[in-house]
């Protein structure tokens, strides 16, 4: 035999690993050991346990070495760095979002859900509304019914028109998606300006029949509540 397999420890007398030892090349039946090393294998280790030496037999020792654990009160994780129990007020089991230790698991933070959902609810409504109300109207001041932009720029246009006082070209498109600019009378911008106000009312009550909605499932804590609560599930 050329060489013996023994069993390496750390300075606390834990199993590390395999290595091996050589002859002594002047005494026969005699062994170099590396330091740290014993002779007799260390036992199976179960999850969770450590095999340690004590100097005269392996004992099995609980470890959690190079495990991730998570804070129950903050669910923040910790890397374990070396053997011993599991560190006091932690836990193996991954938190999920928005959930709080209770009873021995992991549960949903419902306020904190709602108050979450509540928010992004919002924004999505805001947004929807913000949306249609620059996304064109239609109007038939000139008889006909032409479709109208109405972003930001538009809708100054359209006020500068208004404040002159006379007619004047508007850009419009009609039934074929044609967009030119047309003439319009003092009378026929009030009417498109009407039209747009309309456009823009309707929508800004549908967001606030909306927001309504969600303020009441938030009071009530109902989460699929705030989740139907939504700008495409709403037709007013």
């Amino acid at each position: 035999m050329t060489s013996k397999t023994v069993y390496q420890t750390d300075h606390q007398g834990i199993f590390t690993g395999e290595t091996f030892a050589d002859p002594c090349p002047i005494e026969p039946d005699v062994w170099l050991i590396p330091g740290g090393c014993v002779e007799i294998a260390p036992p199976t280790t179960p999850a969770h346990k450590a095999a340690r030496w004590n100097g005269k037999a392996w004992a099995l020792i609980e470890s959690y070495q190079g495990e991730t654990v998570y804070h129950k009160t903050t669910g923040q994780p910790l890397l374990v760095a070396r053997p011993g129990p599991l560190p006091e007020g932690y836990t193996l089991v991954v938190p999920g979002d928005h959930q709080i230790w209770s009873q021995g698991q992991w549960v949903d933070d419902v306020p904190a859900q709602l108050q979450i959902r509540y928010a992004a609810q919002l924004r999505a409504v805001n947004a929807a509304c913000e949306q249609e109300i620059v996304g064109g109207f239609v109007c038939d001041a000139l008889g006909e019914t032409y479709f109208y932009d109405s972003a930001l720029v538009d809708q100054i246009n359209l006020n500068s028109q208004l404040l002159s006082g006379a007619g004047g070209l508007v850009a419009c498109r009609d039934t074929d998606n044609v967009k030119a600019y047309r003439e319009h009378t003092a009378e026929q911008l009030h009417l498109v300006n009407d039209a747009f106000n309309e456009h823009r009312l309707a929508r800004l009550q549908k967001a606030l029949v909306i927001k309504q909605q969600l303020d009441q499932a938030l009071l009530a804590s109902d989460l699929g509540a705030l989740e139907a609560a939504s700008w495409e599930a709403v037709d007013v």
